[in-house]
């Protein structure tokens, strides 16, 4: 402020002057607003971001400011300058999500389009949606077959039936009916197998596989069809039914399948609250209040599904769960469970007349973020990351307080004026005197440690009522004064250097924070994800165990078929998964509220992630374990043809189950890769399956037409039933046989057209369908279809009529339906199989060498499964090495320590101090404040010294330094240490996790095939298996199922953290690092030492004339 005072000689101005200084007091008394000065503030907080930033541009990205985001849950609407109080009262739900960059996590899941998408991508294959879609409200849903998708186990009817066991022909012809369990997608609705006796001889048709509708990930399908399929043992008063059959208990199936009944769902689309949830699944029937009545609706069942046309007989079925114990899981586990589409499956199979749009609502409809939402909310809303941008922003502050010093600057205090008004009185004398007192100053601390300091000082004194009447005294003084340290002007420059060091300290222990939060917060979605993989594969574990607790519960009150220990082991399996399945929930819920209270939301906020994160892992897992099961599959197809060649059966059987798991692994890679059309390995390994499908029922028809011709060239003349069961067999075999040759030769069309459209795009494709002679052999075949039907139902009619005298004459009547289906059978052949044995061993064996050939070629593409773990320990280290932030600061803490040294050297020497001081007085004989004269002034030199001869502090403090130095060098060192040694550990990690992830892989494969085989041995009474062994084979199955989610995202969180460890992680605007969706791993490129770290040791702050000593060290 400057003040500006006159003469008051010229009396005409002094109303000016006294108008000039009252506002110039007013002006100085009110100063600038708050918000000038906040915002001085963060300008000039901001400029030393940018400045930092281009002296270390290789390594800080933009830095944040303090402001708040408006979308957070702590912004205050207030003033900022005048902040209000929050309303005291505590409050519920007063925060919802904004809206957010990443995407809007406010999406439900649309089972009604995820159904429809997923149903374009089933084939011409897939049967109509009427004869497996909608259910009807009137009847119940029909159970579904397992088709030939997968053929784990090979099982011989004759081992079963008493009269067959003896006949080396009839245990061979088993050899072509394998009971099966495919992947969960090739279910499809079928009609059990009837007592029908014109279906006892009949070989089994089985249906064709449905593909998959919807993505099923690997563990989805694995569970379901290890919990699918019900546990009976066989009865000895049926031991003549077929293995399918056996498999099937009729009463325990019916009570499963009648329990369900309609599902009184809401009608709006509001959420289901637990309350009404509770109450709709409370009011379902129990399993135990229908065992009285499952008698009569089992065989109304048993009609109703032999009536169905469109499917084909005998297999196994799905029975529902029963809603009762829907009803015993706590209400809310039922919205989580609900998230996957395999128990969604199951709960429409225990109230099949609710719809999608009913379903719908019971799921939680809170928001669901996906890792990218879970960054950005965490920027807007962590406490501790605000928290973090204050501290940088404090130091930055404090480096601006730094370096005002070297400006020029007026003094904090002594700038200003005042009145003093002095009335006394004095031996009845009066004098009144007015003294206005005005000081203003500036200073600024020089580049050369150097202290200057100019001052003005004037003083006015006006008396009235004096001896000489009214009087005015004026004096005005300019004071310059410079003093100078010769020997510690580096202490001086001290406080600055460490402000400007501290503020890059700061800068990159905020960015490395960010990284540690992008990583701390991966580390939180994915082990959630992990629990919602866990919940899905409980509850299918659970599906599990509780249809073997109600089938064993079944059989031991009905049958007395097993023993009561392995009914309780069954409900103690049962629980104990139950127990697991809650726990899940209950470990979900509480990890969701970590997760809330880590981004910075309310506990009491509704919230969910998205799966869509899930579901591409286990599309990859599936990959991966279809893999091995192919891998699997293939050595025991190789084992088998070098150790059994003479045994056709047992090969061709091995290389369908080979070429179906082969087409599981290329659907899936198809999947992972995003690939829509069919590739030409598809293409092959669909026209190999369609071959094997010939030379398996040409077998099996050459096997039955044996039988036939051995049974019925006896001496004595054989039975009607026994010619008429043969005849069947055979003309259904032959007929078999030619629908697979029509099937092949019309692929084989679709084959030379697709290749002649890549020769030709312009000529018009041929449909093969349409080809005059496969329509006219596929008409053939309906037609002996039907004939074959209408003798069967001839033959049924006269036993049910006791005309028991007509029978000899209709079991003939099928032979020239043989002679015709032979016909047919020979021309829809034709040469796609040779006559010879020896040919057909040969068209085996290139088959089977085609198929590995084809396997092998597949293995080894690159797509699914955990890259190598190649990565160089010391490239890793030196990368690490050269770019960790702290790393970086602990060298700059090493020259900081080295600096100490040489400050408290300097306090050991002398202090060496000059100054030079001038004063300019105005002149005594005249009232004028600026009239200086150098007559009127003062000159002062001075030379201080202070010696050295006390200095045992000093002392004290420079040992203190030098050890320091060397704490400080250790510290490096072990800095580097700890980062090597974690750099090797998360490699070790890695490589461990990626061989455990293959371990795992290989467990679940196997563990699929032993519950496959434990199950039907059970089933079968093979062997000594017993409860006992199907429930450790399961309890090993889910074991594994968990172990593979588990290895594969604590692979992707050791990926991350090894780059985190290398300093490899470079976030978006919004917190979240994009390359955590590649789980490849290589290495970053490693830039220059002098790149990554321009001043190794940090920088000194510019136009300082430190000493040589100082500037060496940087």
């Amino acid at each position: 402020m400057t003040v500006l005072i006159i003469s008051f000689t010229n009396l005409r101005s002094r109303w000016f002057v006294l108008g000039t200084m009252l506002g110039a007091v007013c002006l100085s008394v009110g100063g600038c607003t708050r918000k000038h000065y906040r915002t001085q503030a963060d300008c000039d907080v901001e400029a030393i971001y940018q400045e930092k930033r281009a002296e270390e541009a290789w390594n800080l990205p933009r830095l944040p400011g303090i402001q708040v985001d408006p979308r957070s849950r702590f912004f205050d609407p207030s003033p900022e300058d005048c902040p209000a109080l929050p309303p005291p009262e505590p409050r519920l739900h007063g925060y919802t999500l904004p809206q957010l960059a990443t995407g809007d996590p406010r999406q439900s899941v649309d089972l009604a389009a995820d159904e429809s998408a997923d149903l374009e991508s089933v084939d011409e294959t897939t049967e109509p949606e009427e004869t497996r879609g909608e259910s009807n409200p009137d009847t119940t849903p029909q159970p579904e077959l397992i088709p030939a998708g997968d053929r784990p186990e090979l099982i011989d009817p004759g081992l079963i039936d008493p009269d067959a066991q003896g006949t080396a022909e009839q245990s061979q012809i088993g050899a072509h009916q394998p009971i099966i369990v495919p992947p969960y997608s090739e279910f499809k609705s079928v009609a059990p197998s009837s007592s029908d006796p014109s279906s006892a001889g009949k070989p089994k048709q089985v249906g064709a596989a449905t593909p998959s509708v919807g993505t099923m990930p690997v563990a989805d399908s694995f569970v379901q069809q290890t919990s699918a399929v019900q546990l009976v043992a066989p009865d000895a008063a049926d031991g003549g039914q077929p293995a399918a059959e056996l498999a099937v208990n009729e009463d325990a199936a019916a009570e499963q399948v009648d329990a369900p009944e309609e599902l009184a769902l809401p009608a709006d689309s509001e959420a289901v609250d637990s309350d009404s949830l509770g109450q709709l699944l409370q009011n379902a029937p129990s399993a135990d209040a229908d065992d009285a009545t499952s008698s009569e609706p089992a065989v109304a069942d048993d009609e109703r599904l032999e009536d169905s046309d469109a499917q084909p007989t005998g297999g196994l079925r799905i029975v529902p769960i029963p809603p009762e114990y829907w009803g015993r899981i706590p209400q809310t586990c039922i919205p989580r469970m609900l998230e996957f589409e395999s128990v969604r499956e199951e709960f429409r199979r225990s109230y099949p007349n609710a719809t999608d749009a009913e379903i719908e609502p019971m799921l939680s409809d809170a928001p669901r973020l996906t890792l990218p939402n879970v960054m950005e909310l965490t920027l807007i809303n962590s406490r501790e990351y605000q928290t973090r941008k204050e501290i940088l922003y404090r130091v930055a502050l404090r480096l601006t307080r730094e370096r005002y010093d070297f400006w020029l600057r007026p003094t904090r205090r002594g700038n200003g004026t005042a009145l003093n008004y002095t009335h006394s009185r004095f031996r009845g004398l009066t004098n009144n005197r007015l003294a206005i007192p005005t000081n203003a100053a500036v200073t600024q601390t020089l580049c050369t440690g150097g202290q200057f300091l100019a001052s003005f000082a004037n003083s006015v004194v006006l008396t009235f009522n004096g001896p000489q009447g009214f009087a005015a005294d004026v004096g005005s003084e300019l004071l310059f004064d410079f003093q100078q340290s010769l020997l510690q002007r580096d202490i001086v420059f001290e406080s600055l250097t460490q402000a400007e060091r501290d503020v890059i300290y700061a800068a990159r222990d905020l960015i490395r924070y960010r990284r540690e939060l992008f990583v701390d917060m991966a580390g939180r979605y994915y082990n959630l994800l992990l629990t919602y993989r866990a919940i899905e594969i409980s509850s299918q574990d659970y599906f599990s165990n509780l249809r073997a607790f109600l089938q064993g519960r079944a059989e031991y009150l009905k049958a007395g078929r097993i023993p009561r220990i392995q009914v309780d082991q069954f409900e103690q399996n049962a629980l104990r998964s139950q127990s697991s399945l809650v726990g899940d929930c209950n470990r979900l819920e509480t990890s969701l509220d970590r997760l809330k209270l880590a981004i910075g939301l309310p506990p009491e906020m509704p919230l969910n992630i998205s799966l869509s994160e899930l579901e591409a892992l286990t599309t990859s897992d599936e990959l991966t374990v279809t893999r091995q099961l192919v891998q699997r599959t293939k050595t025991s197809l190789l084992e088998t043809t070098a150790g059994r060649w003479s045994e056709r059966d047992s090969v061709v059987n091995g290389a369908t189950v080979l070429v179906d798991r082969l087409m599981d692994t290329l659907r899936v890679r198809n999947e992972v890769s995003g690939i829509d059309e069919v590739t030409d390995e598809q293409r092959a390994a669909t026209q190999l399956e369609s071959i094997l499908a010939l030379i398996e029922s040409r077998l099996q028809a050459d096997q039955l037409d044996a039988i036939r011709r051995r049974e019925l060239s006896g001496d004595l003349p054989p039975e009607p039933m026994i010619r008429f069961a043969r005849t069947v067999d055979l003309i259904d075999a032959k007929l078999a046989q030619a629908e697979a040759a029509i099937g092949l030769r019309a692929l084989m069309r679709q084959v030379e057209s697709a290749e002649s459209d890549l020769r030709d795009p312009d000529a018009v494709p041929a449909d093969p369908v349409k080809d005059e002679g496969l329509e006219q052999l596929s008409q053939q075949v309906e037609t002996y279809n039907r004939e074959l039907d209408q003798w069967i139902r001839q033959w049924e009619t006269a036993i049910e009529k006791r005309r028991l005298d007509e029978l000899e004459t209709l079991s003939k009547r099928g032979d020239p339906l043989l002679q015709q289906v032979d016909r047919l059978d020979r021309e829809a052949a034709g040469d796609l199989l040779p006559d010879q044995e020896g040919e057909m061993d040969e068209l085996i064996a290139k088959t089977v060498k085609e198929i590995v050939d084809l396997v092998d070629q597949v293995a080894g593409s690159d797509v699914g499964g955990l890259d190598e773990v190649d990565i160089d320990d010391d490239e890793a280290m030196l990368t690490a090495l050269v770019q960790r932030y702290d790393l970086m600061n602990q060298r700059g803490d090493l020259a900081d320590a080295r600096r100490q040294i040489k400050l408290a050297a300097d306090d050991l020497r002398s202090i060496i101090d000059i100054r030079a001081t001038h004063i300019l007085r105005t002149r005594s004989d005249v009232n004028r404040a600026f009239d200086f004269t150098f007559d009127d002034s003062e000159t002062r030199l001075s030379f201080a010294l202070d010696t050295p001869l006390n200095r045992r502090i000093e002392r004290n403090a420079y040992r203190t330094a030098l050890i320091n130095y060397n704490a400080a060098r250790r510290a490096l060192i072990d800095q580097e240490d700890q980062i090597k040694f974690s750099i090797r550990e998360r490699l070790r990690q890695l490589r461990l996790r990626r061989t455990q992830y293959e371990i795992a892989v290989a467990s679940a494969a196997l563990a699929y095939e032993r519950v496959v085989s434990t199950r039907l041995q059970l089933q079968l009474a093979v062997g000594n298996v017993v409860a006992r062994d199907f429930l450790e084979a399961q309890q090993d199955f889910t074991g594994a199922l968990n172990s593979v989610a588990r290895e594969h995202i604590n692979f992707i969180l050791e990926r991350i953290d090894l780059f985190l460890a290398m300093e490899a992680i470079r976030l978006d605007p919004n917190g979240y690092w994009e390359g955590v969706d590649d789980e490849q791993l290589e290495l970053p490129l490693r830039p220059p030492f002098l790149e990554a770290n321009p001043n190794p040791y940090g920088r000194l702050a510019p136009c300082l004339m430190y000493s040589d000593e100082i500037r060496s060290l940087h």
